[in-house]
């Protein structure tokens, strides 16, 4: 059990730390501060003695233990005595916390230990003088074991660097092998030519008969092949991936934007430098926000039918909090928020929204002189009345509202 006041990212206080096993520091491009602390953990160390060992301070300390931890230099440890007077034993390695199951731990850290005593032959586990055949379906199989697209979206902790390096390793061996061509046979001497005698053109040779067809087995020994290569976890990724964008194209297709987002939303959180699919989205957002608008302007007319003008309100200034470019939704959320007597500076400003995107309108621009009139702004009203008149020659309303300015301005 932890001590007390744990540490968030290390654990209690008299919980063990150790040092990873074959670990590169130079590889890491550690700080003096990162080195000075990992020589204090060792092999593996209590927490509560490091920092009472380290000379930089507790709060220091720890944060230089974090960052270690982050950088997979140290990892959680579990300490077995295997006597009451026997030194205590520790696999740092066995012991992290991460989503491997044991046999799948020891698989890959034999197969790291092992890589610097192997030729190219022995990582691939193929005899010399492997045909290339050979030689790739034994790297195939490697790969299902050792490829870090295996895990993907799992916790390996310091298990990432191992499996990289092995897979490296791996394909560096195959690239190596496959670039082998077999021995070839030293040419013989060839005969003194006879001497040249004119002679008769030959008859030309009939062209070769076709090939025969692969027999069924061949056949059968392809797909099979081909069933595996599409299983393997970075293909099967990538098939998932094209899946989903072919998914979600075809939903903006058919107008069905909200199934089009979530489906490139998912391709994103597994791709998410997909420039392509970054585009997409937006615009699937942005075609599912204008759909959404133009639905809550018609909800809104629907609910002034029925009397539900407070709900009608809110309807029609979510759609122009969605699209704020829609000149309907805008006129109608200053009409209502008029006659709901709401905030007069927000009606004024859905109304010259409306205007400004849809200036040809009678309707628009009357509602806004009206709205000025009442702000007081007299000027700007007598401008939109006259613009009124201009579009609609025959509005009483807004002749009503010039003669009632009539006196106002000479």
């Amino acid at each position: 059990m932890s001590a007390p006041n744990p540490i968030v990212g290390l654990g209690g206080r008299t919980d063990h730390i150790a040092t990873v096993p074959h670990l590169d520091p130079a590889r890491l491009q550690l700080s003096p501060e990162e080195g000075s602390v990992l020589a204090l953990v060792g092999r593996v160390e209590r927490i509560d003695s490091v920092l009472s060992r380290s000379s930089l301070g507790e709060a220091r300390t720890i944060a230089v233990l974090l960052s270690l931890r982050a950088k997979g230099a140290i990892v959680p440890a579990r300490v077995v005595q295997r006597a009451p007077a026997a030194a205590p034993v520790v696999d740092a390695a066995m012991a992290e916390e991460v989503d491997l199951e044991p046999e799948q731990k020891r698989d890959i850290i034999e197969m790291e230990r092992s890589l610097d005593g192997m030729d190219h032959h022995a990582v691939l586990g193929v005899a010399r003088g492997a045909s290339p055949q050979e030689v790739k379906q034994a790297y195939y199989n490697a790969s299902r074991r050792f490829h870090p697209d295996r895990y993907f979206g799992k916790n390996l902790g310091s298990f990432r660097a191992r499996l990289e390096r092995i897979f490296k390793r791996l394909t560096d061996a195959h690239n190596a092998l496959s670039r082998q061509e077999p021995p070839r046979a030293a040419p013989s001497t060839p005969p003194p030519a006879a001497p040249r005698v004119p002679t008769t053109p030959a008859p030309v040779a009939p062209p070769p008969a076709a090939a025969p067809p692969e027999d069924p087995e061949s056949e059968a020994r392809r797909a099979e092949r081909q069933a595996r290569f599409a299983r393997h976890p970075y293909m099967a990724r990538s098939h998932k991936l094209t899946e989903l964008i072919a998914r979600g194209r075809a939903a903006t297709a058919r107008g069905d934007f909200e199934r089009a987002y979530q489906d490139f939303n998912h391709v994103l959180s597994l791709d998410p430098k997909n420039r392509e699919v970054t585009q997409l989205l937006m615009e699937a957002r942005r075609k599912h926000d204008l759909s959404r608008a133009q639905a809550e302007v018609d909800r809104g007319q629907q609910l002034e039918m029925s009397g539900d003008f407070a709900g009608a309100q809110a309807a029609y200034k979510l759609a122009v909090s969605l699209n704020g470019d829609n000149p309907e939704a805008a006129y109608q959320a200053a009409r209502v928020g008029r006659e709901l007597t709401q905030d007069a500076q927000e009606v004024l400003k859905l109304a010259q929204r409306a205007v400004e995107l849809k200036p040809g309108r009678a309707d628009y621009q009357l509602l806004l002189a009206q709205v000025l009139l009442v702000a007081g702004q007299k000027k700007q009203a007598k401008h939109h009345f006259e613009e009124v008149v201009r579009l609609d020659p025959d509005n009483a309303d807004a002749r009503a509202g010039l003669k009632k300015l009539r006196w106002t301005f000479t």
